[in-house]
């Protein structure tokens, strides 16, 4: 499928005739120049040359189109985040082309986009050919192991050592005896087990590769490596395939198959899920509730400490992530990083409001503060703050 083909774009009017601030329909006039920044009351200008960042001051804003690219499983969530922020701030669209985390790093590297997107943080520092790189945390998803097998609608579970052993061609049966012993007095079919795997670097295959590693013992280390990594390890065992939508895709079509995917596209495919051996001992599947509670053991989070895998809790998710925005600190355009800023202000703030029903977790106040804190640093070209 070609980048344009995944260019998702919210529709942008010109011409400043009004500002909405947040999704409250409240609205301000314009003198008909291309910035709203300033709010009737001047509070949200009292600090050049962005003003205040945050709450209502976030959709008032110079008007542009700003494009971006990167992870496909923040796709959903995007979507329709980036649809309601144009409705508060019609000055303002963006251009998102979710075409994976390595093409997205790649690109905001290149400073070819404005923004890039991944769901594993660029190791520190991150750099690009314009500087130092934000990393800013901006969802909170989970990664479903999905499955297709007859008569099997609910309730299977798998532990490291087994899910290691079908993802090593080691397991290749539903009714394989190790398979059998974790799921007592369910039917399990004589059927040929297909391992999907991502075929492009990605976050949801260094979640669980990480997850192998911790669980799976020597079985896996031996074949994969002891270090996890966004290009799937073992690829010469199951089918491949590009993105979410490619490993859904052939789940959705293929008897047999297990594959990888963002909770968001098994949710939307309706896909029936693992329930996951976790750190305490417990089977957990992906829901909102199991990845929030994922969420909250990340206390110290950072772009260098973000890692929420296999974490502590009897109702815990074991593959949980956060995504992460990237983009320069020091903007070459002011109004660029203007719009930026308050942009991923909202999203990480009012913008939550789109995480539930989408099936991503909304962000724990210490991801939101995180966030809001990195964007305080966003300078313009000549290296002065952009925001109060």
């Amino acid at each position: 499928m070609t980048h344009r083909a995944h260019t998702l774009q919210v529709t942008l009017r010109l011409g400043a005739i009004v500002c909405a601030a947040g999704l409250l329909a409240v609205a301000c006039k314009s003198s008909g120049s291309t910035s709203t920044n300033a709010s009737a009351s001047g509070s949200c200008s009292s600090s050049p040359p962005g003003g205040t960042l945050g709450g209502d001051c976030n959709t008032r804003t110079p008007s542009l189109k700003v494009t971006g690219a990167g992870a496909n499983s923040i796709q959903p969530f995007y979507e329709r985040a980036f649809y309601y922020y144009n409705q508060a701030n019609k000055g303002v669209s963006v251009d998102y082309s979710p075409v994976g985390s390595s093409v997205g790093i790649t690109n905001v590297q290149q400073n070819t986009v404005q923004f890039g997107q991944s769901e594993i943080p660029m190791p520190s520092p991150a750099t690009g050919t314009a500087g130092t790189i934000l990393q800013v945390p901006v969802d909170l998803g989970g990664v479903a192991l999905s499955y297709n097998i007859p008569g099997v609608d609910t309730g299977l579970k798998l532990d490291g050592p087994t899910l290691g052993g079908i993802y090593t061609g080691a397991i290749t049966q539903w009714d394989d005896p190790a398979i059998a012993a974790l799921n007592t007095g369910v039917k399990l079919p004589h059927l040929a087990i297909v391992a999907v795997h991502r075929a492009d670097s990605s976050g949801p295959g260094y979640d669980l590769d990480q997850y192998l590693i911790a669980t799976a013992g020597t079985a896996w280390t031996s074949k994969a490596g002891a270090k996890a990594t966004t290009r799937w390890p073992v690829a010469n065992i199951g089918v491949g395939q590009q993105l979410n939508t490619g490993v859904a895709s052939y789940i959705q079509q293929t008897q047999g198959a297990i594959g990888y995917v963002e909770y968001a596209f098994a949710q939307k495919s309706k896909f029936n899920n693992v329930a996951l051996k976790n750190a305490s001992g417990s089977f957990v599947a992906p829901t909102l509730d199991s990845i929030k509670a994922a969420g909250a053991q990340a206390t110290n989070l950072s772009a260098a400490n973000f890692n929420i895998v296999d974490g502590p809790g009897a109702g815990t998710y074991p593959l949980a992530n956060f995504s992460w925005a990237l983009l320069y600190q020091r903007q070459a355009s002011t109004d660029v990083g203007i719009v930026l800023g308050k942009l991923f202000d909202w999203v990480t703030t009012t913008g939550q409001q789109q995480a539930n029903p989408l099936g991503y977790a909304p962000m724990p106040d210490n991801a939101v503060s995180l966030a809001h804190t990195t964007l305080l640093t966003l300078q313009t070209a000549s290296g002065q703050p952009l925001f109060g």
